[in-house]
C-alpha cells in the first residue's frame, strides 16, 4: 500500500506506506539526531581553525613518552584526575603528534555521544514527545559547550562528564520507575565513569539525590542504592588520594575578597549570560573563553533569568526546587574545585573562564525541561491554570528562538578568534626539519617560543619534549640526553634546524699562543667565576688541532669522550651542573684548547 502527494506541477510521488508510518512513529527521534547532526557539522566546521596550546603540547609530549601504564592514567595533573583524559591522549598523540583532526576529531565523537546521551535523558525523563526537542536544542547550542571542544585539554576533562551526567540521570531514573537494581549499577557505573574523566564527577550522586527528594519523595527507601553510589566515590576518593600524596599540593583557599569577586564573575558575568546565549563578547579577543560581556548585558542577564525564574515558579510545580538544583551544582561541581585549586593563583580573574562550567550543559538542559514540561503521569503538574495554548507556544518558541540567535552570534563571534598560525607553522616546520634529519644529529635543547608555549611548563617548554614528540625513539632520546659534539643543530624561532652558537660570557686564556697551558699532560679549563647551575647549559670549548686525536674531558665526575678533526674547530656539550671546571687528562701532542663560553644554546646568525 502507498500514499501519494501530488503537487502543482502534476508530478505523482509515492510514499510508501510503511515509511510514512515509521517517520510518523519516529518522527522526534529522527529530528533530534538531525538536529544533533547539523550541530556536530557546524562545530567541527568552527573547530577546524582551532589548534593546541598550553597543557596540550604536555599532553602530546607525555602521551608519546610514556607506555599505557597505570602511573601514566592516573598521575595528577595540577589537581585534575583524568584517567580518561590520559587514555583519549594517549591514543591520539600515537596515532598522529599533533595532528589537530586526530585529537578534534576523538572529543567531538565523545560530544556527540553526550548529546546522544542528552537525547536518551530527555526520552526518559518527559517521554518521547515533540517538546523535548527545546531543550535538546538548548545543549545542542549553547556557547558554554563550543570554547572548551577547542582547547584540548580542557575538553579531555568536560565530554567525559558531559555523557556520563545525562546517562547516570537517565538510569537513575530507569530505576526509580522500575525499582531494577540493574538500572542502579548502570548509573554507578556511569559515575564511576565520570570521575574517572573529570574529579566534578563527584556532584552527580548529588543530582541524583536531589532529583530523586524532588520528584520521587522518600530517599530513605533506596538506601541500597545511595550505598552503591558512595562506593563508587569511596573507591574513587581513595584513589585519588593515593595518587596525590605524590603530586605537587597546588591546592590554597583564596582570601575572603577574591572569592567573592571569583563567585560574582562565574556566576554574574559567566553563567547567567551564558545560559541566556552570551556573553556577545569576549576578553581581548583571544581563543581562551573568556567571557567579558559588557556590565548593562550582566545586569539585563540577572533581570531576565530573574523573571524566568519567577513566571515558571508561578505556573509550574517544583519549578523553583529545580532551579535550585541548575545553582547547587554550579556552586558545588563548578565553583568550589577552582576555589580551591585555581582562585589563590589566578585571581577573581579565572570566574570568567566559561571552560569551568561547560561540564553543566546537559544538566542545563534538564532544567529547562523541568520548568516547563511535565512528567508523564504527574498529577498537578501546575499550580494554576496556564494562559491559551497559543500564547504559551508563541512565548517559547520565541523565547527559545532568541536563545538560539544569541548562542549563534557568541559562538560565531568566538570562533572569528581562532586560529593559531603561528604555533600551527612552528609544529609543523619542526615535524619537516626532523623528518629530514640526517642519522647521528645532535640537536641540543632550547626553550620553545613564548608565543608558541609559555616558559612555565618548565620541561614541556623545552624543544626537547615539545618538538621531540614528532621524532623517532632513537632521535627523541638523542634530543633529551645529546652527546658532545662537534657540529650540532639546534631549533630557531620558526622551527627550523640552525647551527648552533652559544650565547654566554667567553672566558679567554691569556697566553701569548691563546692555549689553556699543558701541566703534566693536563689541561685545565676554568668555567666561570660561578660555575653552572642550570641545567640544560651549553658549553662550547674552542680547539686547534694538528692531526685526529680523541680526548677525554671531565666536568666533576662525568668523562665525555670526543674526537676531534685536524684544524681548528670547536666542541659542543653540556656543562654538569656545579662544575667549575673541564679536566683534560692526557692531552695528545699538538692540541691546543681554546676560550670556552658556558650560556645557553641558540642558532647561529
Amino acid at each position: 500500500m502507498t500514499t501519494t502527494d501530488e503537487p502543482r506541477g502534476g508530478i505523482v510521488i509515492a510514499v510508501p506506506a510503511p515509511l510514512t508510518r515509521a517517520a510518523r512513529r519516529h518522527g522526534v527521534v529522527l529530528t533530534a539526531l538531525a538536529l544533533i547532526g547539523a550541530a556536530l557539522v557546524w562545530k567541527a566546521v568552527l573547530l577546524r581553525h582551532a589548534y593546541f596550546k598550553e597543557d596540550d603540547f604536555e599532553f602530546v609530549a607525555r602521551a608519546v613518552e610514556n607506555a599505557l601504564s597505570f602511573d601514566y592514567l592516573t598521575r595528577i595533573h595540577f589537581g585534575q584526575f583524568m584517567p580518561g583524559g590520559f587514555l583519549l591522549a594517549w591514543f591520539s598523540a600515537r596515532l598522529e603528534p599533533y595532528g589537530w583532526g586526530v585529537a578534534a576529531g576523538g572529543v567531538l565523537v565523545l560530544h556527540a555521544l553526550a548529546a546522544l546521551a542528552v537525547l536518551r535523558m530527555l526520552r526518559v525523563v518527559f517521554g518521547n514527545r515533540p517538546a523535548i526537542l527545546a531543550p535538546l536544542l538548548v545543549f545542542l547550542l549553547a556557547p558554554i559547550t563550543f570554547p572548551a571542544l577547542a582547547w584540548w585539554a580542557a575538553a579531555l576533562n568536560t565530554v567525559f562528564l558531559q555523557l556520563a551526567l545525562p546517562m547516570a540521570v537517565a538510569s537513575h531514573w530507569h530505576y526509580l520507575r522500575t525499582g531494577r537494581l540493574r538500572h542502579a549499577v548502570a548509573a554507578a557505573l556511569w559515575v564511576l565513569f565520570g570521575l574517572l574523566g573529570f574529579v566534578k564527577g563527584f556532584a552527580v550522586p548529588l543530582v541524583l539525590f536531589a532529583l530523586t527528594a524532588i520528584y520521587f519523595g522518600a530517599v530513605r527507601r533506596h538506601l541500597t542504592v545511595w550505598l552503591m553510589y558512595a562506593g563508587a566515590l569511596g573507591a574513587f576518593g581513595a584513589l585519588y588520594a593515593q595518587r596525590s600524596l605524590s603530586a605537587a599540593n597546588t591546592g590554597a583557599l583564596p582570601f575572603f575578597d577574591q572569592a567573592a569577586s571569583f563567585l560574582w564573575e562565574l556566576l554574574g558575568k559567566t553563567f547567567a549570560t551564558t545560559v541566556l546565549g552570551g556573553p556577545w563578547k569576549w576578553f581581548a579577543g583571544n581563543d581562551w573563553g573568556v567571557a567579558s560581556p559588557p556590565t548593562a548585558l550582566v545586569v539585563l542577564s540577572l533581570v531576565v533569568i530573574a523573571l524566568l525564574v519567577a513566571v515558571t515558579g508561578y505556573y509550574r510545580r517544583r519549578a523553583l526546587h529545580a532551579w535550585g538544583l541548575l545553582l547547587g551544582y554550579t556552586l558545588v561541581a563548578d565553583a568550589l574545585p577552582v576555589l580551591w585549586g585555581r582562585v589563590h593563583l589566578l585571581g577573581s580573574f579565572a570566574g570568567t573562564d566559561t571552560r569551568y562550567v561547560a561540564d553543566a550543559a546537559p544538566l542545563l538542559a534538564l532544567v529547562v525541561g523541568l520548568v516547563l514540561l511535565p512528567l508523564p503521569g504527574e498529577a498537578e503538574p501546575y499550580r494554576r491554570p496556564l494562559p491559551p495554548r497559543e500564547r504559551v507556544s508563541g512565548v517559547c518558541g520565541a523565547v527559545l528562538g532568541v536563545f538560539a540567535g544569541a548562542s549563534l552570534v557568541s559562538v560565531t563571534i568566538f570562533a572569528s578568534y581562532l586560529g593559531a598560525d603561528r604555533r600551527h607553522g612552528y609544529i609543523e616546520t619542526a615535524r619537516a626539519e626532523l623528518a629530514k634529519a640526517a642519522p647521528g644529529t645532535v640537536i641540543y635543547d632550547r626553550l620553545v617560543p613564548a608565543d608558541v608555549v609559555p616558559g612555565g611548563y618548565r620541561a614541556y617548554s623545552l624543544t626537547s619534549r615539545v618538538l621531540g614528540a614528532m621524532a623517532s625513539p632513537r632521535l627523541r632520546a638523542r634530543m633529551q640526553d645529546p652527546p658532545a659534539a662537534l657540529d650540532g643543530m639546534v631549533f630557531d624561532d620558526l622551527g627550523r634546524l640552525r647551527p648552533v652558537e652559544v650565547a654566554g660570557t667567553e672566558l679567554a686564556p691569556r697566553t701569548p699562543d691563546g692555549c689553556w697551558p699543558v701541566t703534566g699532560g693536563t689541561v685545565q679549563v676554568p668555567l666561570a667565576a660561578t660555575p653552572p647551575r642550570v641545567e640544560g647549559t651549553l658549553i662550547r670549548l674552542g680547539y686547534a688541532a694538528r692531526a685526529d686525536a680523541k680526548v677525554t674531558m671531565w666536568m666533576a665526575d662525568r668523562p665525555v669522550d670526543v674526537e676531534l678533526r685536524a684544524g681548528l674547530g670547536e666542541v659542543f656539550m653540556l656543562a654538569v651542573p656545579g662544575a667549575d671546571r673541564i679536566v683534560l687528562p692526557d692531552l695528545p701532542p699538538g692540541v691546543c684548547v681554546g676560550a670556552v663560553t658556558p650560556g645557553q644554546a641558540v642558532p647561529a646568525p
